[in-house]
């Protein structure tokens, strides 16, 4: 009951707020205005161009990250692989260090003019670029750091479904005569499909709440290029005091994340059927 009531408590209350006027400016919650904030929020051009930016992240993420970590998990869960612990280590390292730090790092090395990324490019005849400043290039160096930070936990997770597979379908393959990739497109990724879908509802729910990456990188700009729903939600309510317009735009992105978490739920509940054993 208690967690209930730690959980429940904050948002029953952010329901409450984005219900009325609340400008911090003028002190107090306000008069009642029912959707009011909802549709004033839904009418900033820059909240929409919030939205579709983080669409183009989350997915951008959710499909790099399953690609690169289940390339990873079967290579790792190769039985004849030796020192696989200390590859396992390695490749776990980035997911060990807040992201923060290791935001701060990439800035400094991301730098023009001072970073090393630029430094290495101008050693093998390339030319620099503006990584963090430029439209072109903004969203898909955080879409790159991002899948460097995190693959870890998903291959972490797909890993562990590889190595709890049944090995009588594999095997049954390999004696009708099915070489590695008709195994693996034929038996292990329907095997895998609820784990996979797991792994990308653990991974769009994070990617979609993901303020810190984008405070510390680029702050939502060039130009709001990579600003996210949440850092919109932080500037809504702490840059321009708007706390009834920052709660309203807060439910909306919970409604958003619970609704897609239903559909990827229902999904792994319909793949659950149609493993072969």
């Amino acid at each position: 009951l208690s967690m209930r009531a730690i959980s429940g408590f904050p948002i029953a209350y952010a329901r409450y707020i984005s219900w009325h006027q609340y400008d911090l400016t003028e002190g107090g919650i306000g008069a009642f205005t029912w959707l009011k904030n909802v549709r004033d929020v839904l009418g900033m051009q820059v909240f929409i161009q919030a939205i579709k930016n983080t669409v183009v992240r989350t997915i951008s993420v959710v499909v790099v990250e399953l690609i690169v970590a289940f390339g990873l998990a079967l290579l790792l869960n190769q039985p004849r692989l030796r020192f696989r612990s200390v590859y396992l280590c390695i490749l776990l390292i980035p997911l060990l260090v807040s992201p923060i730090a290791v935001g701060l790092i990439w800035r400094l090395l991301l730098h023009p003019d001072l970073g090393a990324v630029n430094w290495v490019f101008g050693q093998i005849g390339l030319h620099g670029q503006e990584w963090l400043s430029t439209t072109s290039t903004a969203m898909p160096t955080v879409v790159g750091f991002d899948v460097w930070h995190e693959t870890s936990l998903v291959m972490v997770v797909l890993l562990a479904g590889l190595a709890s597979l049944p090995r009588e379908p594999l095997e049954a393959a390999r004696v009708d005569g099915a070489n590695c990739f008709q195994i693996l497109y034929t038996v292990t990724i329907p095997l895998m499909a609820p784990v996979i879908l797991i792994a990308a509802l653990i991974r769009m729910i994070s990617a979609m709440k993901t303020y810190d990456l984008i405070y510390v990188l680029t702050s939502g700009g060039p130009g709001g290029a990579t600003e996210t729903i949440s850092f919109r939600i932080w500037k809504i309510g702490f840059t321009n005091l708007n706390m009834g317009q920052a709660a309203a735009a807060s439910i909306l992105l919970l409604g958003a994340i619970m609704l897609l978490t239903l559909v990827l739920l229902s999904l792994i509940h319909i793949s659950e059927p149609t493993r072969p054993y």
